[in-house]
């Protein structure tokens, strides 16, 4: 079982996971918003967080891992938020459709297939190991503008404190996996949230012909302005759609 916070109340719950390098500290600034709605459940992910002993990196298992959490908390009426790296971890749980996920969201999502990444930005996670100057530069490259000094020492503790193998592993296999045939057509509501000035994952136009192919009900959310870190530089605009997304009869 994967390490876990839990807040907020309500019928729905709000199933939060992070980008490469973060852990359920991430989704703090956005938590305030979301809680007085919904139960939110943040998750750490293998390697991250307080699962930093967790192993097992790849796609599938970080989607089993996840839904063995998730029936174990016994959770009914699932909202998946996948950020980043797990937009594809979510995308995979999604596709084998488990009784308790009503809706997907995708922050900033790596897409199904492989993700097109420069060979210079592979190679600083693929030797990654976890020194503040390589924490600082991973942290800033993910935002379009400065975080605020408390939450830019939040993301770095977290990047520091990330296992080094699971940087590796997404770097040279979890990232390059291709999934486009397993994940299919996911016929479940879902909505992508991209920010305007993102340059970590692919493009808007390319989101676009993601969601075309694999997000039928799907609509799109762009924050103007936002970096690649929305949950940490944009937690209410983020909020406020996710709220609205969930409340909306579709």
């Amino acid at each position: 079982m994967l390490p876990y916070s839990l807040q907020g109340e309500g019928e729905t719950t709000f199933v939060l996971m992070h980008y490469l390098g973060g852990s359920h500290r991430t989704w703090f600034p956005a938590l305030p918003y979301l809680d007085r709605a919904s139960r939110c459940v943040a998750l750490d992910m293998p390697g991250f967080g307080d699962a930093t002993d967790i192993k097992d990196y790849d796609v599938a298992s970080m989607a089993n891992q996840v839904d063995e959490t998730l029936r174990q908390l016994q959770l009914k009426r699932v909202i998946l938020v996948g950020h980043s790296m797990t937009g594809k971890v979510a995308m995979a749980l999604a596709a084998r459709q488990p009784d308790y996920l009503q809706r997907l969201v995708l922050v900033a999502p790596s897409p199904p297939g492989p993700q097109p990444m420069s060979e210079q930005d592979r190679q600083t996670q693929a030797e990654y190991q976890g020194t503040r100057q390589q924490a600082e530069s991973f942290v800033d490259g993910a935002c379009s503008a400065p975080l605020p000094d408390v939450l830019r020492e939040v993301a770095i503790a977290d990047a520091q404190s990330a296992a080094p193998a699971a940087f590796h592993a997404w770097a040279l296999h979890g990232s390059r996996e291709d999934l486009r045939e397993q994940i299919g057509r996911l016929e479940l509501p879902a909505m992508m949230v991209l920010g305007s000035e993102d340059g970590n994952v692919p493009g808007i136009e390319t989101q676009r012909e993601v969601m075309r192919t694999h997000l039928p009900q799907g609509e799109l959310e762009i924050i103007d302005g936002a970096g690649h870190l929305l949950p940490m530089q944009t937690p209410q605009a983020l909020a406020e759609r996710m709220l609205a997304f969930a409340r909306r009869e579709l």
